[in-house]
């Protein structure tokens, strides 16, 4: 998996240093054979960023009774979803026809080396029968994320999606999920610092990290997230490798603060449900490998989420 990030690195530009040199690192470590590209791929929200386009913002909308009144989780987030899908479908510059105008744009102002690149990353993401559809009903979904409910409701609806990082597949976005996970470090932060009392500096370090506030903030998430988890496909979760234009000390650190942030999440759970209700979930979860890529593309050694610590 690749950030839109580091995607434009290695793709947009005149010349090929970057990428020769990110070449030669899958090489050296083993990750593709020398002088080739391994099968890598974008999340959706990733495509929509590496080709330049921001995500729209709707305007709020209300409830109606007729949704409201049941009290149902699944029936008001359903309708929040609709809506926001049919309203980004509407959208004209998240139409199929636009969305590959402009990747093709871009894939021409590329040097030819780059285009095996481009083909994998935004040619095989337009390839699928759906992509458009895909990319609205991600968008819709972190809306929904981000919907205001009222506050009766609002804790309620709050634990309703939460349990999208074990039951929503790979329908719900990284990005909302991490708004998840950033929702619970917050909740646990105070309770980590006493616990730890002797590694105050570490978690704080870890909190940090945890700073996130703007919607790009939350997208360099998602190869952190599925680099943790892993990503679905079908009922199988593959583990990831990902690549990302940051430090290896800042990949560590947000890895442990996420991980420690989901187990702040299950540690809610009672052991009894665990075991019965989520233990095939948390048997498939596979970490993976993160890259900690520098901005001349090449990378000197690779992260394995599954080895770092948790606090």
């Amino acid at each position: 998996m690749l950030d839109s990030r580091l995607f434009r690195v290695l793709c947009v530009s005149q010349e090929t240093a970057a990428l020769d040199r990110f070449r030669a690192s899958l090489a050296r470590h083993r990750l593709s054979p020398e002088g080739s590209l391994p099968a890598l791929a974008m999340t959706p929200l990733a495509f929509l960023d590496a080709i330049g386009v921001d995500p729209p913002q709707l305007d709020a909308f209300s409830l109606p009774q007729t949704v409201t009144r049941s009290g149902e989780s699944s029936m008001i987030t359903g309708f929040v979803v609709a809506m926001a899908k049919d309203l980004f479908g509407k959208t004209p510059e998240l139409k199929a026809e636009a969305l590959r105008k402009r990747a093709e744009e871009l894939r021409q102002k590329t040097h030819p080396e780059a285009h095996e690149l481009c083909d994998l990353c935004l040619t095989g993401f337009l390839s699928r029968p759906k992509f458009a559809e895909e990319i609205h009903t991600h968008l819709a979904f972190d809306f929904l994320y981000r919907y205001q409910f009222p506050d009766a409701w609002r804790e309620a609806m709050f634990d309703f999606l939460a349990v999208s990082l074990f039951a929503a597949g790979e329908t719900v976005p990284g990005v909302s999920k991490t708004r998840i996970i950033k929702a619970y470090w917050d909740r646990s932060y105070e309770r980590l610092l006493k616990k730890h009392p002797g590694e105050r500096g570490e978690i704080q370090a870890l909190d940090r990290e945890m700073k996130l506030r703007t919607y790009r903030d939350f997208l360099e998430w998602e190869v952190i997230h599925h680099s943790i988890l892993g990503y679905g496909v079908g009922e199988v979760e593959h583990p990831v490798t990902a690549f990302t234009l940051e430090s290896a000390e800042t990949l560590r650190a947000r890895c442990s603060a996420y991980k420690s942030a989901l187990r702040a999440f299950l540690d809610e759970i009672g052991r009894e449900e665990l075991e019965t209700t989520f233990r095939a979930k948390l048997k498939s979860w596979k970490p993976g490998l993160l890259a900690p890529c520098r901005e001349d593309g090449a990378f000197d050694v690779v992260v394995s989420t599954g080895e770092l610590p948790v606090y």
